[in-house]
This record gives structure tokens, sequence and C-alpha cells, in this order.
């Protein structure tokens, strides 16, 4: 149901003003009780809970995944999902589709990585973008993603990084300009796989996902591939 102030009863009390010989004398009130410091005072009840929107959007999406828990999968561990940070290397129709079912499993830490910008083609085929998201030159895919993902889950803890994931056959000079951008690309990359707890290979081609899956073995992180129409995947 809907909260509103039409099914509440609304009292106004007037307290008049000290004067003559009431003037410094303690008003006499019911309903003051102990509180933990031992003196008197009024009893306070917090509403956010009830009437914040954000934390009852939050409330039930717990709830969600404690009733599968109970239903379905008592071994769920619900904390553990809510608390796992993850990231999304692609931020295009399947990191669209990846982000919303992670968030539907409780997971509110989600970074997507992207080069490229939001396309006329992309709202039709990726859910996190709108036709405003295409204009100007496009919005930045990874932090658009982001921000979509707020707008559907106000408590979600979810961001965007541009970065272009250097790729093997492509050939950088060393000393080269590129080649220090490369460098710090990697560095960057490195940084993201270190601090998620789950990496997905989203990109749309093999070799943008052969150094992520790299530094995800280098860190011991579970890199989880996703892909369409690849029958085969073989890093070396």
């Amino acid at each position: 149901g809907r909260f509103s102030t039409t099914t509440s009863v609304l009292h106004t009390v007037d307290v008049p003003p000290e004067s003559g010989e009431d003037k410094g004398k303690t008003i006499a009130a019911v309903g003051w009780e102990h509180n933990a410091k031992g003196g008197l005072g009024p009893r306070s009840v917090n509403l956010a809970s009830t009437l914040d929107p954000k934390q009852r959007a939050s409330a039930a999406m717990d709830l969600n995944l404690k009733l599968m828990r109970w239903r379905a999968l008592p071994e769920l561990q619900v904390d553990r999902l809510s608390k796992s940070k993850c990231l999304l290397l692609g931020a295009g129709t399947l990191g669209c589709a990846v982000s919303r079912i992670l968030q539907g499993w409780g997971c509110r830490k989600i970074t997507f990585v992207d080069s490229g910008k939001v396309a006329f083609s992309n709202p039709v085929r990726q859910s996190l973008f709108e036709f405003t998201d295409c204009l100007e030159g496009g919005k930045p895919k990874a932090q658009a993603a982001a921000d979509a993902l707020k707008k559907i889950f106000p408590d979600a803890d979810s961001s965007g990084v541009q970065l272009t994931i250097p790729m093997p056959g492509h050939p950088v000079k060393e000393g080269s300009k590129l080649h220090r951008q490369t460098m710090e690309t990697v560095s960057s990359l490195d940084a993201l796989v270190k601090d998620h707890d789950i990496v997905f290979l989203l990109t749309d081609t093999r070799e943008s996902r052969w150094l992520p899956t790299l530094l995800s073995l280098a860190h011991g992180k579970l890199a989880v591939s996703v892909a369409l129409g690849f029958d085969t995947f073989l890093v070396m």
C-alpha cells in the first residue's frame, strides 16, 4: 500500500507561555520513560525504515533473497552475495544483462569498464541505455550504465571506468607515448581486478579477454567468461 497522512489521526498540542506563578515550573507530562542514561525523557521512534523509499527498496530486495533461501536454496549465503564486489569488463548487451541479474541476486558493488560511448543502435539492444544517452556524441557507456543501475536501485554502489583493454596482436613501440599510455592502462586494470572479488569477461572479442584472464589468475580472482557465439576460449 501507499503511505499517506490522510489515513492518520493528527493532533495539535499548544503549550501556553510561562507567566506569573507558573513561571519556572515543570509541566506535568504523561508517557515519559527512563532513557539509557537513567533520566526521564520522551521515547522516540525512527520511522525511516517504513517511510523512506530508498530504505524500503533495499529491505524489499533483501527480503526477496531471504525468501529464495527459505523456499529453494537453504545454503544461499545472502550476506556474501550482497558484499561481493563485481567487475564487469564490457558495458554492452552482455554487460547490461549480467548487471541486472547480479542486482537481482543482491549484489550492490558493480563496476563497469568500457571504452565506448552510447550509439544510436545501442538502446534497443542494451537495456540500461535510452535515447537521450546517445545525444551530443553519446555518453560514456560505463558511466551511463552505472547511473542507470542507481536509477533502478538507489542503494546500488555502481561506478564506471572508461578504459581500453590492451590486446595481443596490437604492437606498441617501446618508449613511445602510446607505450606509456598502454602501461598506465595495464596498471589501472590490474588495480581494478585486485580490488574486486569476481571478474566478468563480457567484451565482444577473445583478444580483449586475454589480459584480464591473466590478471584474474595472478590475483586469485574468479573470472567468469560470458559470450555469444564463442565455441572456444583458450588463454596461453
